[in-house]
C-alpha cells in the first residue's frame, strides 16, 4: 500500500459505516436552525447544550465546560461511538464585539461523504465546479506615499461605480494593511469567461484610479515604502496581537524578522511581522461535492501540492521590491516575506478532527489557546516546532469548513497563487485550477484517497501527484529566484520547461475531461495552448519591457516578469540590493500607464 498522509479508503468506510452522512446532515440542519433561532431571540451568556440536544435529537456536548462563554470551544455529538462536530467558536478576543450566540460557526464538511455513497447527496453528478477568486493589490499616492482611509473609501466607491456598470462583481474589501485592498471575481466556468472578468476588473481599477488619483501596485507584494499603517478594524487589531504573540514564541522567527528589515531597510520600530508580511496574492476558491471532508484533503494533498501548484505559481510570480528596495537574489520575493512569519510556514495536510489521532482534540486546543483567530483555521494546526500554532498563512492553502452562506458552501483554497497584471495568466491558472478539480473529483468518485491508480496513471502522478515536501520547497525557491525560466520536477522526477509541463498536461487533460460534457476539447486548448504561447512563443519574441507585457498585442503575457521588473529598475537608475525608492516608484508608475493605455485608450 502506498504511504501518504491521507486517510485510508478503510477509515473512510468505517466511519460512514457507524455515522451515515444523511443522519449528519439532519442533525447540522436542525443544529443550525436552532443556533438562527437562538440568535435572534437573546444573548445568552453560556452554551445552551439543552437547547441544541432537544433540536438535534441526540445530546450534544461541548469539549471544554460550557459555562465559560469568553473562552473558545467545540460543539459536538456522537453517533455508535464516532464523534462530529457541530460547530465551534472563538474566544471573546476574537469575536469583534459579538455575542456568544452570534460567534457560534457551524462546521460544515462532512466526514461520512465518501467514494461509495457521494452520488447520493445533492451533487449526484460529476460536473464543473465553479471557480472564485479574491486579488490583492495594493495603492498609493502618485508620490509613492499610503493614502487615507478615506481616500482609500473613494477608491473603493469609484470601483463599485465603474464595476456595476461593467457587469463585474463591485465590492472591495479592506485588507490588513492601510495600502491594500481586495477585488472579487464572480464564480464562473471557462477560461474565456474568467478573462473577461478579470479585464473588466482591471478596467475598473484603472478607471477607480483616474477618479481618486491613486496608482495601483498590482503586483506579487507591496513594493514602495509606507507608514505601516494598519487598517482600522477589530479584525486586523486581533490578528496582529495573535500574530505576534505567536512569532514571539519562537526567537527563529524574531530574527527572520529582524533579517527582512535589514534587507529590505525596514524601520524595526515602525514595523512588525505582519506588516512586513506584505505579501499580494490571487486566492482560488472551488465547491467540494457533498462537503466531503476526505475529497477536501484528497484536492489538497494533490492539486495544490503537485507540480501543477508549483508551475502556476511561476507563472504568476514576479516582484523583487519591498519598501523601496529590489532584491539583489530574488525576481519574486512574495514567499521570502511569508517567511517571515510562522504562520507561513508549509503545510503537509489540513488536519482532519474526524479521521486524525485525537483530531478533535487538537483543533479544540488551538482555538482554546486562542491560536486561530477563525474557526476554520484551527484546521491549520501544526506542531512540528514544539508548541501548537495554526499555519494560517501557509503557502499551500485551507480547507475551509466555515463559510457561512445559505448554501452551507465548503471549499478548497489556494494561497499559494500570486497577483499578477496579465488577466490572460490569471485567467488560465483560475481555469486550470477547476479542470485539475474535476478530475480530482471524478478520480475520488472512483477510487477514493487510494493514490495507487494515480501513480500507476505516470502522466497524471507527474500532473497532479503529490510532491515530496524537499521538492515542493526547493522548487517555490528556485521559482522566486527564475520566475518562468524555472524547471518543473513532476512527482516522478521528470525536469521540464513550464511550456512542455502545460503541453503534457494539455494532452493529459484531453484524455481525463473527455467524458466531462461541459468542456469541450476547443476549452482545454484555450487554456493550455495559451499558457505555451505566454510561456514559449512561437514567433521567438517575447516581452522585454512593461509596455510590452501589458500592452503589445503581440507580446502580451510573454516573457519573464520579474525580470521584466527588476530591468525596468536597474533602466531607471537603480542598483539591485540597494534601497532606491525612487527607482522603484518609477517603475510603479510606468506599470499603472501601461494599464491606463492597455484599458483606456
Amino acid at each position: 500500500m502506498m504511504m501518504t498522509l491521507l486517510p485510508t479508503n478503510e477509515t473512510l468506510l468505517a466511519y460512514s459505516q457507524d455515522a451515515s452522512w444523511q443522519e449528519i446532515e439532519r442533525q447540522r440542519r436542525q443544529f443550525n436552525q436552532s443556533l438562527a433561532d437562538l440568535v435572534e431571540q437573546d444573548q445568552l451568556q453560556t452554551l445552551p447544550l439543552e437547547q441544541f440536544s432537544e433540536a438535534v435529537g441526540q445530546e450534544v456536548t461541548s469539549f471544554y465546560a460550557p459555562h465559560d462563554s469568553d473562552s473558545g470551544n467545540v460543539i459536538l455529538t456522537q453517533k455508535n461511538g464516532r464523534d462530529y462536530l457541530l460547530g465551534s467558536v472563538v474566544s471573546k478576543r476574537y469575536r469583534s464585539g459579538y455575542g456568544l450566540m452570534e460567534s457560534i460557526v457551524p462546521y460544515n464538511l462532512n466526514p461520512s461523504v465518501n467514494h461509495t455513497n457521494i452520488h447520493e447527496t445533492e451533487d449526484a453528478t460529476t460536473r464543473m465546479r465553479v471557480i472564485g477568486a479574491e486579488i490583492e493589490l495594493g495603492v498609493a499616492t502618485t508620490d509613492g506615499g499610503s493614502p487615507s482611509e478615506d481616500h482609500v473609501q473613494q477608491y473603493i466607491e469609484a470601483y463599485s461605480r465603474y464595476a456595476q456598470q461593467i457587469g463585474i462583481y463591485p465590492r472591495l474589501d479592506r485588507e490588513a494593511c492601510q495600502y491594500q485592498v481586495e477585488a472579487h471575481i464572480a464564480p464562473s466556468v471557462g477560461y474565456q469567461k474568467t478573462r473577461n472578468a478579470l479585464n473588466g476588473m482591471m478596467t475598473a481599477l484603472v478607471l477607480a484610479g483616474e477618479d481618486t488619483s491613486l496608482i495601483t501596485t498590482l503586483l506579487s507584494c507591496y513594493p514602495l515604502e509606507s507608514d505601516f499603517k494598519m487598517t482600522d478594524h477589530p479584525k486586523v487589531h486581533t490578528a496582529v496581537d495573535l500574530m505576534l504573540e505567536v512569532n514571539d514564541l519562537f526567537p527563529e522567527y524574531r530574527q527572520r524578522l529582524a533579517d527582512a528589515q535589514a534587507r529590505y531597510q525596514i524601520d524595526p520600530a515602525t514595523s512588525h511581522h505582519v506588516n512586513v508580511f506584505r505579501n499580494q496574492g490571487c486566492h482560488i476558491h472551488i465547491d467540494l461535492a457533498g462537503r466531503s471532508e476526505a475529497l477536501g484533503m484528497l484536492t489538497f494533498y494533490t492539486i495544490l501540492r503537485s507540480a501543477t501548484a508549483v508551475a502556476n505559481a511561476a507563472v504568476l510570480k514576479g516582484c523583487p521590491f519591498v519598501n523601496g528596495t529590489c532584491d539583489a537574489e530574488l525576481l519574486c520575493v512574495r514567499e521570502y516575506l511569508r517567511s517571515t512569519t510562522v504562520t507561513g510556514r508549509y503545510l503537509d495536510l489540513p488536519l482532519s478532527p474526524h479521521f486524525s489521532e485525537d483530531g478533535i482534540g487538537k483543533y479544540a486546543s488551538l482555538i482554546k489557546l486562542e491560536r486561530a483567530n477563525a474557526v476554520g483555521r484551527a484546521m491549520l494546526y501544526d506542531d512540528s516546532l514544539g508548541t501548537p500554532v495554526s499555519l494560517m498563512h501557509n503557502p499551500v492553502g485551507r480547507i475551509r469548513s466555515d463559510l457561512v452562506t445559505q448554501k452551507r458552501v465548503c471549499t478548497v483554497e489556494s494561497t499559494g497563487m500570486p497577483t499578477n497584471v496579465s488577466a490572460s495568466r490569471m485567467a488560465a491558472v483560475l481555469t486550470d485550477f477547476e479542470f485539475s478539480h474535476a478530475v480530482i473529483e471524478s478520480y475520488f468518485r472512483q477510487h477514493g484517497c487510494d493514490l495507487g491508480p494515480m501513480f500507476d496513471d505516470k502522466t497524471m502522478w507527474s500532473v497532479l501527484g503529490p510532491l515530496e515536501r524537499e521538492s515542493l520547497i526547493a522548487q517555490s525557491d528556485e521559482s522566486d529566484r527564475m520566475c518562468t525560466d524555472m524547471t518543473v520536477v513532476t512527482a516522478n522526477g521528470e525536469r521540464m520547461t513550464l511550456g512542455e509541463f502545460y503541453e503534457l498536461k494539455r494532452r493529459f487533460m484531453h484524455r481525463a475531461l473527455a467524458h466531462i460534457d461541459e468542456v469541450t476539447p476547443r476549452d482545454i486548448d484555450d487554456v493550455y495552448m495559451s499558457l505555451r504561447r505566454m510561456l514559449e512563443p512561437p514567433s521567438g519574441q517575447s516581452a522585454q519591457t512593461i509596455d510590452e507585457y501589458i500592452c503589445d498585442a503581440k507580446k502580451r503575457s510573454t516573457g519573464n516578469w520579474g525580470q521584466i521588473l527588476k530591468n525596468a529598475f536597474i533602466e531607471a537608475g537603480g542598483v539591485p540590493g540597494t534601497n532606491d525608492p525612487n527607482a522603484v516608484l518609477a517603475v510603479t508608475r510606468e506599470i499603472h500607464e501601461a494599464l491606463r493605455r492597455r484599458y483606456l485608450e
